[in-house]
């Protein structure tokens, strides 16, 4: 196990506030029945609602926060809780069914094994459907004594207007650069390999989500991004050739460089659209697009890059080589080298 893995548990810092109205409204007695934590993806919601869970039914809870040694928090921990249910899609399935609602609805009635309550979880809520959520109105309009129900989600709007107004909403924010830079530098001992400026270019490249970008990082992908957005604008300025640079992404791994083209194509678009593309290799990377045209340009790129992810992932068995190449092609179309696109293709 990771440090990061065993040292990463919520509230993180860009968290504390909400966590700290929750506790207060422990210690008043005035919870609610129901809480809807909204967030954006990567800043921690489900975590977040999981490790709420765990205060809830610690028998022991101290300094604000769950004990992690007594018999329910052990118990919580290998996911076996007899007073705890995550309501997640069914295996093969993207929506959350009328089925599985009715079940949590029998749960939370249940008296509860460890006398602290029942709890219940759907960390994305998102994924329920039209009958599922009117089911799920009615358990939220007849609440069970002594039990409550998590739900998270990237967006209020994605649930049902009823569903909202019967939960407590919470917004959990993402941190801001400074924070997400601290955070890293504390859980990944290896991070002082990597520069500040890097560090937030990488940030800034993974939407400010430390959360995903800290197990890039040790799982070492970090170099691969660096070098495959070197590789992009070397094409770019016809210093290298196609089929070089598809057998050089092929050693990164194609399922990693189609991730990693995709962020970077993220990241130019934000920064044209705001009008502020950060980190020198990126002003450079776009500085090297076609005056015109540009955004629309990488609009089309990046929907390529989605699709070329969609097939290398699906039972097509399609040619990975192939694909680096195609994208790579489609990249040189917007070069502005020296060189001509017919020399940069048969090179």
């Amino acid at each position: 196990m990771s440090l990061f893995e065993q040292t990463s548990r919520p509230p993180w810092p860009w968290q504390e506030a909400v966590w700290r109205r929750l506790h207060e409204q422990k210690q008043s007695d005035v919870l609610a029945h129901a809480y809807l934590f909204i967030g954006d993806r990567g800043t921690g919601r489900a975590e977040f609602a999981r490790e709420f869970a765990n205060f809830l039914l610690c028998g022991d809870p101290e300094a604000g926060r769950a004990c992690y040694r007594c018999r329910s928090c052990r118990a919580g921990g290998a996911d076996h809780h007899p007073d705890l249910l995550l309501i997640l899609p069914e295996e093969g399935k993207k929506d959350i069914g009328v089925g599985q609602i009715r079940e949590l609805a029998e749960f939370l009635s249940l008296n509860s094994f460890s006398g602290a309550g029942r709890v219940a979880i759907i960390p994305q809520a998102e994924a329920l459907t039209l009958s599922a959520s009117n089911a799920l109105l009615k358990t939220l309009e007849e609440p069970a004594a002594g039990a409550t129900l998590l739900l998270t989600a990237c967006s209020p709007g994605s649930l049902l207007p009823t569903i909202r107004s019967r939960c407590q909403l919470l917004g959990l924010p993402g941190p801001d650069i400074d924070t997400a830079t601290a955070w890293l530098r504390e859980r990944l001992p290896d991070s002082h390999s990597v520069s500040d400026e890097r560090l937030r270019e990488l940030l800034a490249a993974y939407g400010n989500r430390p959360l995903e970008l800290a197990p890039a990082l040790s799982a070492g992908q970090a170099p691969g991004f660096i070098a495959l957005r070197k590789m992009l604008l070397e094409l770019l300025e016809g210093r290298t050739s196609i089929l070089r640079s598809a057998g050089e992404a092929a050693k990164i791994g194609e399922s990693e460089v189609f991730e990693h083209l995709s962020r970077i194509s993220t990241i130019l678009i934000r920064g044209l659209v705001n009008g502020d593309v950060c980190g020198a290799e990126n002003r450079a990377l776009a500085a090297a697009l076609p005056a015109s045209g540009e955004l629309g340009f990488l609009l089309e790129f990046h929907r390529q890059v989605t699709r070329s992810r969609t097939l290398l992932a699906g039972p097509g068995n399609p040619n990975p080589q192939l694909l680096l190449e195609s994208i790579f092609r489609l990249w040189v179309k917007a070069g502005r080298g020296s060189r001509s696109k017919a020399q940069l293709l048969n090179a």
